[in-house]
């Protein structure tokens, strides 16, 4: 009988200490990456559409100008891959629209009217087009495609499920956003932006953040909008109708906004939640511990 009440007094401390520590402290966590299934074939449309552009944007090659923006001949490749993945699950759903509501109606108004203003007083709508069109073929490429490669590659050598995004796990997506960040700031018209090294960091940290919202939420079109509008104030500094003061204010914003839009979005969403930082499994399963 005293062995019992001992056990049983144990058994309370232990209740006491490890397990109530569950209804302490709480953090938010992301349960996991969007989902993105994958199948051989978009593997190779992924991969085709990165080596066309990287290697048309260092060869010069492309399928003309839009005012004297280029159009890469990946861009077929890379529309094809989003069709392969479905428009609705790159944030053109119902859900996802309404998760990113207030971000979408605010960031287009706020391209619309640089991109009229663009056209009427710097480079015409032609070049403005191609500034736009710019920037979703380059969301396709480095934001999607690399991002697919690089990630289903490292899960795969990881031994994890590689098939969907959304069972990579978080070493192969974070693997994957830093590698598509570095290959977007290899790219020949960022590299000679670059007067050193540490000029490669804002380019990367873009590429890093429009990449995290777009592998987060599956959603293209926020990181396609703020990537075209710091194209167009972009060439805007350079034709000296904005200071560089301006630019970077408003590009800080956009990011920022980007930011904030993601983590309503995933909120919105469910897969950004307020976890228990120790697990009540007891209150979980309705069992008491046993000595």
């Amino acid at each position: 009988m005293g062995g019992q009440g001992h056990a049983s007094a144990s058994v309370t401390a232990g209740r006491g200490t490890a397990f109530g520590a569950s209804h302490g402290r709480a953090k938010w966590v992301w349960e996991r990456w969007t989902r993105w299934p994958f199948t051989g074939a978009v593997m190779t449309v992924a991969a085709l559409a990165v080596i066309v552009d990287v290697g048309t944007a260092w060869a010069g090659v492309s399928f003309g100008l839009l005012g004297r923006v280029p159009v890469s001949p990946a861009l077929p490749l890379g529309l094809l891959l989003a069709a392969m993945i479905g428009l609705n699950r790159l944030g053109l759903d119902r859900t996802n629209r309404r998760a990113w509501r207030e971000f979408l109606v605010v960031g287009g108004g706020v391209l619309a009217y640089v991109v009229v203003s663009y056209s009427l007083h710097i480079g015409g709508p032609s070049e403005a087009a191609g500034l736009v069109l710019a920037a979703l073929g380059e969301e396709l490429v480095y934001r999607l495609a690399v991002i697919i490669v690089v990630g289903a590659l490292s899960a795969r050598l990881l031994g994890r499920n590689w098939r969907n995004a959304s069972e990579w796990g978080n070493a192969p997506g974070l693997i994957a956003l830093l590698v598509g960040s570095l290959v977007f700031s290899a790219l020949p018209g960022h590299i000679a932006q670059m007067s050193d090294a540490l000029h490669a960091l804002p380019f990367a940290s873009l590429g890093f953040v429009l990449g995290y919202a777009v592998l987060r939420t599956g959603a293209l079109v926020p990181a396609a909008i703020v990537h075209a509008l710091l194209n167009l104030v972009t060439l805007t500094v350079l034709a000296g109708d904005m200071t560089i003061v301006s630019r970077n204010a408003l590009s800080t914003a956009a990011l920022f906004a980007l930011v904030i839009g993601t983590i309503v979005a995933g909120l919105r969403l469910g897969i950004l939640r307020r976890a228990p930082e120790v697990v009540d499994l007891p209150s979980i399963t309705g069992a008491e511990p046993t000595a």
